[in-house]
């Protein structure tokens, strides 16, 4: 009779520990979030029972509370309610990957018609340009200047990024 309330007891326990020891990782990744942000950053918090989104600089952050700048008075949110973090970055680096792709493509493309055109008339003869070459240089200045293009205008455009989860 007592082994099978042991047996039970036991079971629950296991069945028991998978969740508290997700809950526990998740605080500290929460925490770790928490813990990267800056004094005056602008953030962004969802929390689940209010309807949309806080938006506001950081006055102040602990390990139970977040304050953020808001009209007509701060608001204090309490962490373990915060569902989802943002922070307000730029797009930097999407714009350098665009524009080295863009216009290291076209730079390609535009190698290998110019190529293709001067050796247009080289009917059995040497052709003068080296198609696959000029590609090559072509498109990886246009890859490299896209990057760099891409990058300094993806700087001026703001950006969420997600912090946690």
């Amino acid at each position: 009779m007592r082994t099978p309330f042991i047996a039970a007891l036991l079971t629950a326990s296991l069945v028991w520990m998978p969740p508290s020891s997700a809950a526990a990782q998740q605080v500290t990744e929460r925490q770790a979030a928490f813990n990267r942000l800056a004094d005056s950053q602008w953030v962004r918090l969802h929390v689940p029972h209010v309807a949309g989104r806080y938006e506001g600089q950081l006055l102040q952050r602990g390990p139970y509370h977040v304050v953020l700048s808001a009209e007509p008075k701060p608001l204090r949110v309490a962490a373990t309610t915060i569902d989802t973090l943002w922070t307000r970055g730029n797009s930097g680096k999407t714009g350098a990957i665009v524009g080295a792709v863009v216009l290291g493509t076209l730079g390609a493309v535009v190698g290998a018609a110019y190529a293709a055109e001067r050796n247009k008339d080289d009917y059995g003869t040497e052709p003068d340009i080296e198609a696959g070459g000029l590609m090559l240089v072509t498109g990886g200045v246009g890859l490299a200047g896209g990057a760099v293009l891409g990058g300094l205008i993806g700087l001026a455009i703001p950006k969420w990024h997600r912090q946690y989860p």
